[in-house]
């Protein structure tokens, strides 16, 4: 009788640690330090290779133990570690890594340049010498996901299209959450990164918090965007060529039906046999016909390999007193559309003089491009959505139950065009001429005199 009750007690010993340590399932939420939710976060057991990813809203859920503890890690931000103890919701608050770099960098500011380590408020900058490594024909491309809290979004995602960033998430329902963009000191609305070369950008710094408010007033509300562009340094006048042959493939295509699906589903929409037969059963055809009989693909149809070239040369140096930057830059891009192009010119020059002994500085910067777009509107813009050449690519018919050609007709005689205008997207694509030109210049001076010591004049 004793032993039996020593083997039971030691069974139960043997199980204590199985119920101290099982797995429960631990849910949460991540924020940034202003409390706005982070999507897309890392979240780990620490020394395993469990793990997820936060959700739209930050919100997760993984099974630990009591014992392990929880790493949550994001592009900017400083890794948190959170041990699992007995809680079942844990709340994380991510904070701001990007001011942990070097202390002596440099970043532009509205009232000057200052020296990181000196810095107040939360800021950030872009590494440019990685940035200029992508293909991309607007460097606002390129800023998604490399600066914490910065967002990159596109209308339409059509060649030329113009990037809209928003620092923080979205301010407003109703108005603008464009940031305000300083592009050498000077102030501007909008942003038009499209007219800038990325190989003439020198620094991108990103101010996110209530300093901007305080520099720039209310325009600096939604945050600011500082651009700096390259200038001629000491030494021999610099030649600069850069070059690059970039070939596009899509990424993705859409799961369509297949001709058998598509008819099967005819089917049950119409819920007439009579009236199906009459559209999809004719010269003694089947549904099972439609297993082996040939279907179109409309994307395949419309996409092709795309080959982009893109050149830039520049001459820079310092003759003197005087600092010079110019360049030039060509663009042809092809889209993954057929008959789609994009073609821009860009030049751009930068004149910098110091007279009176240093006291007056004169500076004067040019820009000039060209942007010619060539190809149908992907998405139709705002007109109506049957207009957009992608409606009619996912809508049009996979099969033709008359025998007609519909790579050869201009609109499926199915479809009522009073309702729907549904056109051949492979048509639209070849034969519609659509060419749209923008001419962009920007020329600015600015003058700067040293009144006294610390105390300057600009204008």
């Amino acid at each position: 009788m004793k032993i039996f009750n020593f083997k039971t007690i030691a069974f139960l010993l043997l199980l204590a640690p199985i119920s101290l340590f099982a797995q429960v399932n631990v849910t949460g939420v991540v924020v940034d330090e202003f409390g706005e939710t982070l999507p897309g976060v890392n979240i780990v057991i620490q020394g395993t290779s469990r793990g997820t990813v936060t959700d739209y809203d930050g919100e997760f859920t993984i099974q630990a133990s009591p014992n392990e503890v929880i790493e949550a890690s994001y592009v900017g931000f400083e890794t948190q570690e959170v041990p699992v103890g007995n809680q079942t919701r844990i709340n994380i608050v991510l904070q701001d890594g990007s001011v942990q770099i070097q202390a002596l960098e440099v970043v532009a500011v509205g009232y000057g340049d200052v020296r990181r380590r000196d810095l107040t408020g939360s800021i950030a900058s872009a590494d440019i010498s990685e940035i200029v490594k992508l293909p991309v024909e607007n460097i606002a491309q390129s800023l998604g996901g490399r600066i914490a809290g910065v967002q990159v979004s596109s209308s339409d995602g059509g060649l030329g299209d113009n990037f809209s960033i928003t620092i923080r998430g979205a301010g407003s329902l109703t108005q603008s959450t464009e940031p305000l963009y300083v592009v050498d000191g000077f102030p501007l609305e909008s942003s038009n990164m499209g007219a800038l070369n990325p190989n003439d950008i020198e620094s991108i710094d990103v101010l996110k918090d209530a300093s901007a408010t305080a520099i720039y007033g209310s325009r600096g509300a939604n945050g600011v965007v500082i651009i700096t562009t390259k200038k001629g340094v000491s030494g021999r006048p610099q030649i600069e060529y850069n070059g690059n042959v970039t070939v596009s493939n899509i990424a993705n295509m859409q799961d369509l039906l297949t001709g058998y699906e598509f008819v099967e589903l005819q089917k049950e929409i119409m819920m007439d046999d009579e009236l199906f037969e009459q559209n999809y059963l004719r010269d003694g055809r089947t549904l099972e016909s439609y297993r082996t009989e040939p279907a179109y693909d409309w994307q395949d149809a419309i996409y092709r390999t795309a080959i982009t070239n893109n050149h830039y040369l520049s001459l820079s140096g310092l003759q003197g007193d005087l600092q010079y930057s110019t360049s030039g830059s060509y663009l042809n891009q092809e889209g993954i559309i057929v008959n789609s192009s994009l073609n821009r010119y860009q030049g751009r020059v930068s004149l910098d003089q110091k007279l009176m002994n240093d006291k007056l500085r004169v500076r004067i910067i040019s820009n000039a491009t060209r942007t010619e777009r060539n190809g149908v509107d992907p998405t139709g813009g705002d007109t109506s959505v049957s207009n957009a050449l992608m409606y009619s690519v996912w809508g049009y018919r996979p099969v033709s139950p008359s025998g007609k050609d519909l790579m050869e007709e201009l609109y499926d005689d199915a479809v009522e065009m009073t309702e729907d205008y549904r056109f051949n997207p492979v048509l639209s694509a070849y034969n519609e001429y659509r060419k749209t030109t923008t001419d962009n210049l920007n020329i600015n001076g600015m003058v700067d005199y040293e009144i006294i010591n610390n105390l300057r004049f600009r204008a």
